[in-house]
């Protein structure tokens, strides 16, 4: 009877809080705040680039990468052909995240059944997530993304694709602000807070009243099958920072 009296208390306490916090900042970022990284520290051979991104260096080829790769690209390319037409990525159960509706946008349609399975499993045929690009004739599917734990090692990432040719990246140092901000002062290049936010260390976050989140997801890695130049098929280091940006794979 404790035990359940303990239990119902918990409970209690945490949809309290969650209702506490939510009057303040978003639901979404309450959440990261908690189940996010703690530290943008990791093992993994890395560097920022911009204020919010966090990207793997290239590592010395091994014996067998390069077939590796290959059989990676090949795999993204099916998907790509055969989820030509959104709506069969829709019918998948394939969801667009946070899409503006500008044209040359590159909007990430995440399953989050296949994504979840990332985390213990990749399934090159069934990607977390499928690219695509909005043009005035409509989305066209451009490419993939595969994910990996947040908290990864440089052999857990390369066994999933080769550090040698695919580039991680993770969404780092991120300021929540209050709901009551305008969305401006959330979104946008001359945000302070938010995505692409000037504020980017924790004690800059609590100064200004934020909620600091070290790691927002997992670490990821794209690939362009069909670029035309071939040193586009991995995203390096001079990929969108911004999912959502004006740009080309195509």
């Amino acid at each position: 009877m404790a035990k359940r009296l303990e239990t119902l208390f918990g409970i209690f306490l945490l949809c309290a809080l969650g209702t506490v916090a939510a009057q303040r900042y978003p639901v979404w970022e309450w959440l990261l705040h908690y189940y996010g990284g703690k530290t943008d520290e990791t093992p993994v051979p890395s560097m920022k680039m911009g204020n919010h991104m966090q990207m793997s260096l290239k590592a010395n080829a091994q014996p067998g990468d390069g077939q590796r790769a290959q059989g990676i690209v090949a795999a993204a390319k099916g998907v790509v052909a055969h989820y030509a037409d959104v709506n069969a990525a829709l019918h998948a159960g394939y969801k667009p995240f946070h899409p503006t509706g500008r044209i040359g946008e590159e909007v990430h349609y995440t399953n989050y059944r296949y994504a979840k399975r990332e985390q213990s499993h990749v399934d090159y045929d069934r990607p977390g997530s499928i690219l695509y690009k909005r043009t005035p004739e409509g989305m066209v599917a451009i490419g993939v993304m595969y994910t990996a734990p947040q908290d990864s090692t440089p052999q857990q990432l390369n066994a999933v694709a080769p550090l040698s040719a695919a580039t991680w990246h993770r969404h780092v140092d991120f300021c929540g602000g209050p709901r009551s901000l305008p969305m401006n002062d959330q979104f946008g290049p001359n945000a302070q807070f938010g995505p692409q936010g000037s504020i980017h260390t924790e004690g800059a976050c609590k100064e200004a009243h934020g909620l600091w989140i070290a790691v927002v997801f997992g670490w990821m890695t794209h690939v362009y099958p069909n670029a035309k130049d071939p040193n586009a098929v991995w995203a390096g280091m001079d990929m969108q920072m911004d999912s959502n940006t004006d740009g080309s794979r195509l």
